[in-house]
C-alpha cells in the first residue's frame, strides 16, 4: 500500500495512507508531497495529477502483462522473457540494486524500485536500509567536475537526489551533505549506482565515518518515531 509524506513550513510529516494524507491537506495549505519513486517534491494540485496518471500507467501494464520484458543484472542483459518469467527469476534474487528493467513503453531502464507493481508482486516493501525524504543539498566533485545536486531522500546505505545532470552511472563523488534535518555537515564518498529521468540520481555511500553514519541512524530513528501512529 503506497505511503505518502508531506513538507508542511520545512518539517516532514508522515508517512500517510493517501485517504489520510486528502483530509490533513485542508488544513496544510501550500504543503509539498513526496512518495516513493518520485524525483521531487510535488504540490498537492501536481500530486493529484500524478495520481490519475500513475492509475492511467497501472492500467495499461494490467493489460499488457504478456508483453515481453528485459532485465539489465549487474551490467548484463538477459534474453527478453514473459511477465511471469520475470517475477520467478527475481523471487530468487536476494539483492534487487543493480537490477533494471525494460518493456515497451518504456523510455529507458528503470530501477526496480520505481515500478510499485513489480515491487508489489515480488512483496519488497523497502530496500536493505529503510530511506526516509530529507531536505537540504550536496555539494558533488566527481569525474566530470562540480556541481550542487537537491537531496529527496537518506538512509545509512545511500542517498536519493536531483537537479545532477553531470552523474552517471559508476562515477565516485566526494560529496558534501548539508540539510537543517542533520545537525551537521556530511562528508562522503559516494558511487552513483542509478540516473533517472529529469537529473535524478541514486547513490550508495562507499565512505562514511561512524559519526555521520550515527547522525544518519539518528535522524531517521526520529523521523520514524514522529510518524502518524496507526499507519503501516
Amino acid at each position: 500500500m503506497e505511503k505518502w509524506f508531506a513538507l508542511v513550513e520545512g518539517q516532514v510529516r508522515g508517512p500517510f495512507l493517501k485517504d489520510d494524507l486528502e483530509s490533513q491537506l485542508k488544513g496544510w495549505p501550500g504543503a509539498l508531497i513526496w512518495g516513493r519513486g518520485m524525483s521531487e517534491w510535488l504540490s498537492a494540485e501536481r500530486w493529484h495529477e500524478s495520481l490519475l496518471e500513475l492509475n492511467k500507467q497501472n492500467s495499461l501494464h494490467n493489460q499488457k502483462l504478456e508483453r515481453q520484458w528485459r532485465l539489465l543484472i549487474d551490467g548484463q542483459e538477459l534474453k527478453p522473457m514473459s511477465h511471469d518469467e520475470m517475477i520467478r527469476l527475481l523471487r530468487n534474487k536476494t539483492d534487487l540494486t543493480h537490477v533494471r528493467i525494460w518493456t515497451e513503453g518504456y523510455s529507458d531502464w528503470k530501477d526496480i524500485y520505481q515500478i510499485h507493481k513489480i515491487m508489489d508482486e515480488l512483496g519488497v516493501s523497502r530496500r536493505t536500509h529503510p530511506r526516509v525524504p530529507v531536505m537540504g543539498s550536496m555539494n558533488c566533485d566527481g569525474p566530470n567536475g562540480q556541481f550542487t545536486g537537491r537531496l529527496l531522500s537518506i538512509s545509512e546505505g545511500g542517498l536519493g537526489a536531483t537537479e545532477g545532470p553531470q552523474a552517471k552511472i559508476g562515477d565516485k563523488l566526494k560529496v558534501v551533505i548539508k540539510s537543517p534535518n542533520l545537525n551537521s555537515y556530511i562528508h562522503a564518498t559516494v558511487e552513483v549506482v542509478y540516473v533517472g529521468p529529469n537529473g535524478y540520481f541514486g547513490m550508495k555511500f562507499m565512505g562514511l565515518q561512524t559519526e555521520s553514519r550515527s547522525l544518519i541512524i539518528e535522524y531517521i530513528r526520529k523521523f520514524s518515531e514522529n510518524s502518524q501512529p496507526g499507519v503501516r
